[in-house]
């Protein structure tokens, strides 16, 4: 139960800002940490220890840190490591549960709408040196990366694009709003993804139901609708169509177009990166099956030398090494690479984690009660879809995401 309805100083606000501006937009690195891991520091020489402080749900979270600090100093990994790079994990990890509490217990300090304006602005930031200014410095002191891999890229708007409109929607009016829309929409197409189009398109929908409140019963029927798209998909009677769809939308994302037709790298069976996901869950139930408890401990799952009996069996990858896929893929799923490295334990914890915030949304969705206050949850639902394809719950964003969204849960003292 708290109580924290003061506002933060100008000198916090602005590093919260600045921590904003920089997890929207984290092309910097210095010493193998994010640039937002100096910011927080700051925040917290700032304002004082404040993770004493109770909030509902923090069991879960510091338990969670707790199990993988245990399948750390457990697992069979560590003792083939020849570094210490197991502590800078467990550093990270103290780091994101540590700021995740923050934005639970100081939410109604926090000037949301000036944080959103920093995300906003670092999105753009990302979206443009993205495309046109793709810099890259790595060395062991500073890492400067405007062009990540695409995953990432993408995470990032699903995560950010929401967040931007609580200051867009305050800002401007209208056609204003439309043209942010339509600008996140074609950087996100551009990028050739699949997952992350089609992910966007659900935001969209979700985030039009909050601006325009008229649209809400039209947004659970385009709900409907994308469910039922899904479904089209796995028909092929209706191949005419989705043939006649896949003309229109093959300009600007070909390997949209290509899943559409069931062709070249939208047939998944011959798909290298569809078989190699699929390859990943085998290892990831390999691996499970020997640590099924505590797992083998955060960020291990590339570690981690699998025998991969099925590899023989997937004749398209058959030209590529076996020691590839054994020790240098991630597990192409956040919620397979939970169950590995936290065990059934930590995977169970994590879910008790994301699944509150999640029915809430639903509660607040189906009750048209959604609103730009609760826009961080639609980055959620973004997160929860998009975890199926890559591993992406190591890192500062979805931790943010989740505290603002766990932030929604607190009961306020009276």
């Amino acid at each position: 139960m708290l109580n924290n309805t003061t506002p933060f100083s100008n000198k916090v606000q602005k590093k919260i800002n600045l921590f904003a501006f920089f997890i929207a937009f984290p092309f910097l690195s210095i010493l193998g940490n994010s640039v937002t891991f100096y910011i927080f520091l700051s925040i917290v020489i700032s304002i004082g220890p404040f993770w004493n402080k109770y909030f509902n749900g923090k069991y879960l979270f510091f338990g969670f840190l707790l199990l993988g600090i245990l399948s750390t100093l457990f697992s069979p990994v560590i003792g083939e490591q020849q570094d210490l790079g197991f502590i800078l994990i467990l550093i990270q990890y103290v780091y994101w549960i540590v700021m995740a509490s923050f934005f639970i217990i100081f939410r109604r300090k926090i000037d949301f709408i000036q944080m959103s304006k920093w995300i906003f602005i670092g999105t753009m930031a990302f979206i443009l040196f993205y495309f046109l200014f793709p810099l890259k410095i790595n060395n062991p002191v500073i890492s400067i990366i405007f062009r990540p891999g695409r995953n990432t890229f993408v995470f990032n708007l699903l995560c950010c694009i929401p967040l931007s409109f609580v200051y867009i929607a305050q800002r401007w009016k209208n056609w204003k709003q439309y043209f942010f829309l339509f600008f996140f929409v074609l950087a996100m197409l551009l990028t050739n993804g699949r997952s992350g189009a089609i992910i966007i398109l659900i935001q969209v929908v979700l985030i039009l139901s909050v601006l325009k409140p008229t649209f809400r019963r039209v947004g659970k029927v385009l709900a409907i609708l994308f469910f039922m798209l899904f479904s089209v998909l796995q028909n092929t009677n209706s191949q005419i169509y989705l043939d006649t769809l896949a003309t229109e939308l093959e300009p600007v994302n070909p390997r949209v177009a290509a899943l559409l037709r069931s062709e070249g790298d939208g047939d998944l069976e011959q798909d290298k990166s569809w078989l190699i996901r699929k390859l990943m869950i085998d290892k990831g139930f390999e691996i499970i099956e020997k640590y099924p408890f505590i797992g083998i401990g955060p960020n291990n799952f590339t570690n981690y030398r699998a025998e991969l009996s099925s590899f023989s069996s997937y004749s398209r990858l058959k030209g590529s090494s076996y020691q590839r896929f054994s020790l240098s893929t991630s597990a192409h799923n956040s919620y397979l690479q939970v169950a590995v490295e936290f065990g059934i334990i930590g995977f169970v914890i994590f879910l008790c984690i994301y699944l509150p915030p999640l029915f809430l949304f639903f509660k607040l969705f189906i009750k048209e009660q959604l609103s730009l206050y609760h826009l961080a949850l639609v980055s959620l639902i973004g997160m929860a879809i998009h975890f199926y394809a890559i591993s992406a719950f190591i890192g500062a964003l979805p931790w943010f995401v989740l505290g603002i969204c766990w932030s929604y849960l607190q009961k306020e003292k009276k």
